[in-house]
């Protein structure tokens, strides 16, 4: 007897190979069984189609950022250690999916965009406990959190639009590296370190 849930998982591994690298709309069912050496029928068996296979994998995706940021608050106690630890983590795992699969889905599964906006808002507003606690430790500048975190969201909610991201020729790790720059720099230049130059 197979077991189900080890072949939903390879038909889901096939499947991520793919739609990362070409995107949803351009794979098909046929594709995906061809890579597996399996029937069609078998993955219909455990899939009702492309739609759910994106939907599991998109769940799976958020299980995977949720296991990896719980572990990097449990080992480490820098609020900005976690901090940067926990963009870089989301710098790896999401940027591949922006280079085809995300520009796609708001158009393709936009109640499937909707479910992902508002996993990346929960993530981005626990933040402002770091903020938080950064501040009162004097990691951090001491700012109002709820703003900071509002700052960050809103620069994120940017950088996580797919069409303003092809607008800016931009790749997602880019634009992530910039909000990145820009929430923890600062844009002003230090006066007094242009005027001893």
């Amino acid at each position: 007897m197979v077991n189900s849930n080890l072949v939903k998982e390879k038909i889901l591994n096939a499947a991520e190979k793919r739609m990362v690298k070409f995107g949803f709309r351009k794979v098909t069912m046929d594709e995906i069984a061809l890579d597996l050496h399996m029937s069609k029928n078998t993955i219909y068996k455990l899939f009702v189609g492309k739609e759910e296979i994106a939907k599991s994998l998109v769940k799976r995706l958020q299980q995977q950022l949720n296991v990896g940021l719980d572990n990097i608050e449990k080992t480490q106690h820098d609020p900005l250690k976690i901090f940067s630890d926990s963009v870089l983590l989301l710098r790896k795992q999401l940027g591949p999916w922006f280079e085809h699969f995300f520009r796609e889905i708001p158009v393709e599964l936009p109640g499937l965009w909707e479910e992902f906006l508002h996993f990346r808002n929960e993530k981005i507003l626990s933040i402002r406990s770091l903020v938080d606690k950064g501040s009162r430790n004097g990691i951090f500048r001491r700012v109002n959190p709820s703003i900071a975190t509002e700052a960050y969201l809103g620069a994120v909610k940017a950088v996580t639009n797919p069409r303003f991201l092809e607008e800016e020729n931009l790749t997602f790790e880019q634009g992530l590296d910039a909000v990145l720059d820009l929430w923890s720099n600062g844009i002003w230049i230090n006066r007094r370190l242009k005027n001893k130059g």
